[in-house]
Order: structure tokens, then sequence, then C-alpha cells
């Protein structure tokens, strides 16, 4: 058992296909002998491998790892104490290089940022007065091609506005009609409108001398474009068919035509210059004659919208389909005029698309655009046929987009004895006109009206008054009682137009400013409002009903600021007005 050389290493085999195990031995010495060359190699390998990784990794690892990190670390902790000429050494182009890299391009950047910071900072009282100039040049610029303009549309309304004329003197037939024109400015302190609607009526005589007929002529029409395109295409149909009328009607002329035949020459002389202008000026418009005895009536539509006939409390359609292209451009349509017979008491109604063209949900961001034709006949006969009712009424369903225009024609009205205001008859009868009696009667129905008023018939002194007014338009007296009347009728559309025209002729009376800005207010014209209730703060300081009215309108203007400085005035000199203090509250609960 002492002896080494007894020792063996034993191995032991199975093999499966013989089934069979083979044991073989070796001795222990022998196999030491033969393992030691092949382990010594393994042990020097191992210790080489050792001291490699003991001694040489962590030089690398400084190189390659560690000193990059640190010195991104230092690059970042100087930066963080607001150096920014730091710039980060990039040894290897490994990962961390690209870091540090881009580190680098980081802090550049931020300091081209600091230096541009810096340099505007430096300058900005410069830049800013530089600024400043230039967007007061900008601003004086637009003021100036502002006035520019308004005094273009100034100048332009005044050459339209006496294009737009209701000459008609017919004691059998009225006319009447109502124009607003969408655009609104002012200029030098006079306000005025602008746009494409025109009304014109007149009266012809037609036949021979010895047998002729009287005619009252009407047309309402609407040319296309906006603001000035439209005017001008109203001015030159304006004074095309004013012409026409003159050139027909001139020194107690009779024309040896017919009906028919005038239209369809006027039709022809008005296209062709239209057609001139290629395209670029076209005009909608509905012509109309008709015969005052018998109420024969001849009319053409181009492309107008229909006209509606009023009859017995119920409203229709005069047309039925499309029978004419706009004038100026060519028409598939041959060119017919067609005839209707009114009865007594008939009204036409003849208008722009204006009257169709409502926002009828104007509160809201998505217009909703009124697309049923029939609703303006609903609102003819809610309105009984009278164009400032149903101007009220079309308010009242949407907001107006578009000019608005109304020509309204009633066969079979009473016939008053003022022949001045009619045609002159022909020369086979008396030159002479009863002057007298005719201003005895205008006196007579002026103090009607005014006793009608006195004893509370305030509508039956409006029918007086706007007989009278439709007779003599530019009378004062007339005017102011029926501003006033039309005004406590809360008829504010009326009311608007008549004090409009009386504070044209008379701008000293503080009390119809005043009414005049209540009803602006009622029909939503805020803007017009305030500036007539300042006429009368300026003239009426301490006048309390107009200070609450203007206060509440830069309310609904929603300039709290000014409202509540001129409600925190009337309470000084009223320091118990209700009205005052209920705008201060609504005020509060806006802010």
């Amino acid at each position: 058992m002492g002896d080494h050389n007894f020792h063996y290493i034993g191995f032991v085999k199975y093999d499966r296909e013989r089934n069979n195990v083979s044991e073989i031995g070796f001795s222990y010495r022998a196999y030491r002998e033969f393992m030691h060359p092949t382990t010594l190699k393994q042990i020097v390998v191992l210790g080489v491998v050792v001291v490699t990784i003991v001694f040489l990794f962590p030089f690398f690892f400084r190189i390659g790892l560690f000193s990059p990190l640190k010195d991104l670390l230092s690059g970042v902790e100087r930066v963080n104490g607001g150096n920014f000429e730091v710039q980060v050494p990039i040894r290897i182009k490994d990962e961390i290089g690209f870091l540090a890299n881009s580190f680098n391009n980081m802090v550049s950047s931020i300091r081209d940022a600091r230096k541009e910071l810096q340099d505007y900072a430096d300058h900005l009282a410069i830049k800013v007065r530089l600024r400043t100039e230039k967007l007061s040049e900008k601003i004086e610029e637009l003021q100036n091609l502002k006035i520019q303009q308004d005094g273009d549309y100034f100048l332009t309304s005044l050459l339209a506005k006496p294009l737009n004329y209701n000459a008609n003197k017919s004691t059998r037939i009225s006319t009447r009609f109502l124009l607003r024109q969408k655009k609104q400015f002012e200029f030098k302190g006079k306000r005025a409108d602008l746009g494409g609607d025109i009304c014109i009526t007149g009266n012809l005589r037609l036949g021979t001398p010895s047998d002729y007929k009287r005619y009252v002529f009407a047309m309402n029409g609407d040319a296309m474009g906006k603001s000035m395109q439209g005017a001008g295409g109203a001015l030159v149909i304006g004074v095309m068919v004013n012409s026409i009328l003159a050139r027909s009607a001139a020194d107690d002329r009779i024309l040896d035509t017919s009906p028919e035949q005038w239209l369809t020459e006027m039709y022809e002389e008005l296209n062709s210059v239209f057609k001139s202008f290629d395209g670029s000026m076209v005009v909608s418009a509905s012509f109309f004659l008709i015969e005052e005895n018998y109420g024969k009536t001849y009319y053409f539509n181009a492309e107008h919208p229909f006209t509606v006939l009023y009859r017995g409390g119920r409203a229709v359609f005069l047309e039925s389909s499309l029978t004419l292209r706009k004038i100026g451009l060519e028409s598939e349509y041959a060119f017919h005029v067609f005839t209707t017979t009114l009865r007594e008491g008939d009204v036409l109604i003849i208008g722009s698309d204006g009257k169709d063209d409502l926002d009828l949900t104007p509160d809201k961001d998505t217009r909703s655009i009124n697309e049923d034709e029939t609703l303006f006949l609903k609102i003819v006969e809610a309105g009984k046929g009278n164009i400032e009712q149903i101007e009220q009424l079309i308010c009242k369903k949407g907001e107006i987009i578009d000019d608005l225009s109304l020509l309204r024609i009633e066969y079979g009205v009473p016939q008053l004895n003022l022949e001045k205001n009619y045609l002159k008859t022909d020369k086979t009868k008396s030159p002479s006109l009863n002057l007298n009696e005719g201003v005895s009667d205008w006196n007579a129905s002026y103090s009607h009206a005014r006793q009608l008023y006195r004893n509370g018939n305030v509508k039956e002194a409006i029918d007086e008054l706007m007989d009278l007014y439709s007779k003599t338009p530019k009378d004062s007296k007339v005017i102011k009682l029926l501003g006033l009347l039309s005004f406590k009728d809360k008829d504010y559309v009326t009311a608007v137009e008549i004090l409009g025209k009386y504070l044209e002729l008379n701008s000293e009376l503080s009390e119809y400013w005043y009414y005049f800005s209540i009803a602006n207010k009622k029909l939503g014209r805020f803007s017009e409002a305030i500036s007539a209730s300042e006429k009368v703060a300026i003239k009426q300081p301490d006048n309390t009903n107009n200070l609450v009215n203007l206060s509440d309108l830069y309310r609904l203007q929603r300039e709290y600021t000014r409202a509540k400085e001129i409600a925190i005035k009337i309470l000084n000199v009223d320091p118990q007005n209700k009205n005052a203090k209920k705008i201060l509250k609504e005020i509060e609960n806006k802010i």
C-alpha cells in the first residue's frame, strides 16, 4: 500500500452494441507524467491572462471610458456654472466621442444665441423706436388710403343719390321705395352708404296727342359686384334710365309708340351698353310700365328676384320661371314683354336678392343662409305689404348680408286734388293750375294729421303724413312730425329714415338726436346709435336719460370701461338712478 507503483487510474467504457463493459487502468505516476506538459502550458497562459486583466485593463478603461466621461462631466459642470466657452476634447470617435461632439455643438449654439440675445437687448430701444416709426408710417399710409377710399366712396354716393329718384307724381298709382346699402362709411364726419341697388320711378304718356294714356314707370335693379364695382354698375344704369325717362317725357312729350315697343327699345339700349363691358359689369333688374286708368301692366325681368303680387292679404310671385338673363349678358331666352292687369288695391313689391340673403344664425360661428324662397312671401303677408314693416320682419328673421332694396307699387290709391304734384297736363287743357287750392289742401291735410295725433289716432296721422311726405319729401314740417310719430309708433325703420332726413336739415335739435339714437339701437345699429347719443351728450352733458342710453350702448358693444365711466357719471348726478345701477351690475357680471 505504501508503494506508489501500485496506484492506478481506471477508466470504464460501456459498449451498447456488444452489450459489454470494458475497463482499462493506468499507473497514476505515468498518467501525471503524461499530463504535466499540458497542464504547465495552461498555467502559464492563465498567469498571462490574469496579469493582463489586473494591470492593463484599468489603463485601457481610464483612457477609453473614465477620462472622456470625466471631461464631459467637467464640461457640463462648467456650462452649468455659466461658462459657455467650454470645449470638451474628443479622445476617441466612439459613442462617447459622438456624445462629446454633440455637447460641443449644443454649447456653441447656446453661445451664439446668447450673443444674439445680448445684442438684441443692447439695441432693443433703438429697434423698438425704428419698428414704431415704421408701424406709424404704415398706419398713416393706411389712414391716408382709407381717407382716399372713403372720399371715393363718398363722391360715388353723392353721384348715386340723385339717381335713386321717386319721380312718380301719379295720384292713381303710388310708388315708394326703401334702400339699405350694405357698405356703410364715414367721411369727414358725414355718414353715407354705397352699393349696387337702385330704384327709379317716373311718368310717361304714350299714344297720339288725341288719344294717349298715362303710364307709371318703375324699376328696381341690382348691379353685380361689391362696393365700388356694384356702385359703378348702379351709376351707369341709373344715368341711362333717367336719361331715357327724361328724353321720353321732356316738354310734355307724348310718344307715339306702344308700351311693349318702349320697353323693348329700353332693354336693347341698356343691354348694348352693358355688353360693351365684356361681362365685368352686369345688372339684374325688373322694369314695369303700368297704365293708370285700367291697371294694364307691362314688364320684363332680367334675372332679378321674382316680383311679389300682394292681393287680398295673400302674396304670390308674379313670375314663375327665368325668362331673361342679366343686362349685359348674352341670353338664350328671346326678349319678351309680359303683361298682367292690376286690380284696385293690388300691391307689387320688387326687391333685390338682399331680401332673401339672410344669415339665420348670426350668433353662431357657422353661417346658415336662408334657402327658402317662399320665406319672403310669408314676410310680405305678415307685413301686410308695408315695406317698412317688411324690413323689420326680415331683420327679425336673420342678419341681412347684402344690399337691400324694396320698391312698392300700389294701384288704385285715393286721388288727391294736388295737380301741382302731377305731370303737366297736355296743352289742350288750361295751362294755369290752381296753386292756392293745392296749398290749401296741403295745409288742410297737415292740420288734419296734427289733430289726429292730438286725438290719439297715431296710425291714422302717420298715414296722412306719409301721403304728404310722398308728395313733398323735402318739407321740414312734414318730416319732423312724421319722424316723431313713427318713433312713437315704434316703427323704428321708418323713424331712422325720416329722423335722419330731418337732422340733415336741422342738426341742433338734441331731442331728435336722442330719438334717432334709440331707434337705431332698437334696430341693432349700435355704432350709429352711439354717434347720435354722443352728440346729445356734448350739447346736454347732464341729460341722464341720454347718458343711460349711451352707457347701455357701450355695454352692448362690450366697451365696458366706457360704459362704467358713464354709469358712474350718472350716479354722480342722480345717485338713485336705477337704470345706472342696473347697468353697473350687468357690467360687473360680465367682467
